[in-house]
């Protein structure tokens, strides 16, 4: 069973390329009808919610949206295109890499924490399998720290030998009790002993290349410019349902296949909460940013702008069309959206003022008329409106004459 979040988007069939269309900015706006899920949840395991026009909303964390994005964009990456990871485990996965080689693990651990923690990220050698904040890096990160390792094993063994040093003295904090906020990173010492040029090197492999870190951008105050901080080129707005939420609790049971002991009864009950809605959804593109995070690492204008082409067609059809999965749960959520619309613009304005007062059940209609309504005053330049009718009906005529209408 595929959900939306794994999407193969070029072979969808939907994909949303406005690269001819000039302007500084792209949007997305789109409303998508839900049933009994749950895509966000909080700390109590209720579906997220806001508080809008003194109704109470369901909602959907931009946080979340931005990770079923950049999940379809990885399932999708293109020939030549680098996927990123977003993880704390890379210094585990460098020392994988050398243990795959054969080197024994009790070597690949310390010389795989002091690569990382020679190209400037901290780690904390009580846990040396992981940095100690995440990192996005493009997936080839660890193939290349553990190729430099390798070619450069006998150079550094005395920095590895400290390294093992550090890290075999570390204790690990007692269960309940926290570490101080600022530690330090006493591996620092022995990535002192790794030469300038090979640090130098380890540091390269952080590099964007060409992967979505240009897209989606990254802070790493750890590493100096320009690969360390890259500023995000898209926005995305936290979720809202334009109608009222809907909250149902789901009794679910589980029976035992194999309770032949003439004791009738579930082996497992539980209830979880669900929510239905209609979900209106922003996201921006800023075109100029995003040229020149790539051009920061690629000289050449022609590919830049085609590299800045492809990724925003890619983005643009993931914000439209995925969805934050439900938890891996069994529930599904997958829906195409009855509305969105995608068009340039001067300024990357959401629509979320026309849903002030909550659309009345059924929502679907009443609310992309209210969306067309208000994007007639939004100065959209050229873009496109998918119109899934719910029930036959045609698309709202208020939508601005010059965006072309597609079905679904």
């Amino acid at each position: 069973m595929t959900s939306a979040t794994e999407l193969h988007l070029p072979e969808t069939g939907f994909t949303i390329d406005l690269s001819e269309v000039p302007g500084p900015f792209v949007t997305v706006h789109s409303l998508t009808t839900l049933s009994g899920v749950a895509l966000n949840r909080d700390q109590l395991g209720r579906p997220k919610s806001i508080a809008i026009g003194g109704v109470e909303r369901m909602r959907v964390s931009a946080q979340a949206q931005v990770r079923a994005i950049r999940d379809a964009m990885r399932t999708s990456a293109l020939p030549g295109e680098v996927p990123a990871a977003n993880s704390r485990y890379l210094p585990r996965e460098v020392s994988r890499r050398l243990q795959d080689t054969g080197t024994d693990a009790a070597d690949a651990d310390p010389a795989a924490a002091l690569i990382v923690a020679a190209a400037g990220m901290s780690i904390d050698p009580a846990e040396p399998h992981r940095t100690r904040a995440a990192v996005s890096l493009p997936d080839t990160a660890p193939d290349v720290l553990s190729a430099l390792v390798t070619l450069h094993w006998d150079v550094l063994q005395e920095a590895r030998e400290k390294a093992e040093h550090i890290i075999t003295g570390a204790v690990a904090p007692a269960p309940g009790t926290k570490r101080p906020p600022n530690p330090g990173n006493p591996l620092n010492s022995a990535a002192a002993l790794v030469p300038p040029a090979i640090a130098a090197q380890a540091r390269e492999a952080f590099g964007p290349g060409r992967s979505d870190i240009q897209l989606f951008g990254r802070m790493l105050t750890e590493l100096p410019p320009p690969n360390g901080h890259i500023r995000s080129a898209l926005e995305v707005a936290h979720a809202f349902s334009v109608d009222a939420m809907a909250v149902f609790a789901d009794d679910f049971a589980t029976r035992d296949d194999w309770n032949d002991a003439g004791v009738f009864a579930s082996s497992m009950l539980g209830q979880q909460l669900l929510a239905s809605g209609t979900l209106y959804r922003w996201a921006a593109l800023d075109r100029r940013l995003l040229r020149a995070n790539l051009a920061d690492t690629d000289p050449d204008r022609d590919s830049v702008e085609a590299n800045a082409r492809t990724m925003e067609r890619r983005f643009l059809t993931a914000a439209t069309y995925t969805l934050p999965s439900t938890g891996k749960s069994r529930t599904g959520a997958a829906a195409w959206p009855t509305l969105a619309v995608a068009a340039t613009c001067p300024l990357p304005l959401t629509a979320a003022a026309a849903f002030e007062d909550p659309v009345p059940a059924p929502a679907g209609i009443e609310a992309a008329t209210r969306l067309a309504r208000y994007l007639r005053h939004a100065h959209l330049g050229g873009g496109i409106a998918r119109w899934l009718p719910p029930n036959g009906e045609t698309a709202p005529a208020e939508l601005p004459g010059h965006l072309t209408v597609e079905a679904g």
